[in-house]
């Protein structure tokens, strides 16, 4: 019976440490940076299955924060000015299925995103210079450089890494004829070099992989995102995106 009894215990504690309903919600003013990729039914990278979120779970998880009271803003106008509540949905690489899926989802429910884009723009996988243009016209995409070829700028050398940073940012410029000023570090390489490298190019804000969250004044070059994994329950993603876990 004491046995029983003893594995209740280490099962109720076992599922305290998994769920993150009893967690405390983000601060007041902290916004809830989301980190996507691509949106589709069919997984779009076989190495990382969680990168690619169905269409259907991402809008389930939107209509639920609206209902919860939660703000939707682009990456650069809720790190420029956060507010409570804040949400900013975050897609990284620049999929095609950004303006053949999500952003019909945007345009249904009338809030905004952010793409941080590479320009690999001739790849049938990824946005082209006019999906680009109509997603920046759109009024409710904000787009984000990502450097030219999706290169993890911490494995090569300063020179090429300055160049995939500068040749992504001018050419999103000369599509869309107006500055780009945020950026998501592929895959989170970033270090003080790198970072001084954003900073050169122009772009006021980043988007990093760090595991904790921080006020964006702390650092705004390495801003916390969470990420929202492929196939969880809505009120799943619902917590993740109010109370946070890095881990999945």
């Amino acid at each position: 019976m004491i046995y029983a009894d003893l594995s209740l215990i280490v099962l109720a504690i076992y599922a305290l440490c998994k769920c993150t309903w009893w967690w405390p919600r983000w601060p007041r003013g902290v916004p809830s940076f989301l980190m996507l990729h691509s949106v589709s039914d069919e997984v779009v990278d076989a190495s990382c299955p969680n990168n690619t979120i169905r269409p259907r779970e991402l809008e389930a998880l939107i209509v639920r924060l609206l209902k919860g009271g939660y703000r939707f803003r682009t990456f650069t106008d809720a790190a420029s000015d956060p507010g409570p509540r804040d949400v900013v949905l975050t897609f990284d690489d620049g999929y095609v299925d950004n303006y053949v899926e999500l952003l019909p989802i945007l345009r249904r429910q009338n809030v905004p995103a952010t793409c941080f884009v590479t320009s690999r723009f001739d790849d049938p996988r990824f946005l082209s210079r006019e999906q680009l243009r109509e997603m920046d016209a759109s009024g409710l995409v904000e787009i984000g450089g990502h450097t030219s070829g999706h290169c993890v700028l911490t494995s090569v050398g300063i020179a090429e890494a300055r160049e995939q940073i500068h040749a992504n940012k001018h050419d999103l410029e000369s599509i869309l004829g107006h500055p780009i000023v945020s950026f998501a570090y592929p895959c989170g390489g970033e270090n003080d070099d790198i970072v001084a490298e954003v900073v050169a190019a122009g772009y006021r804000f980043a988007a990093a992989m760090v595991k904790k969250m921080r006020p964006i004044e702390t650092d705004p070059y390495r801003i916390h995102r969470q990420i929202i994994p492929r196939g969880i329950k809505t009120w799943q993603a619902y917590l993740l995106a109010t109370r946070g876990k890095y881990k999945i």
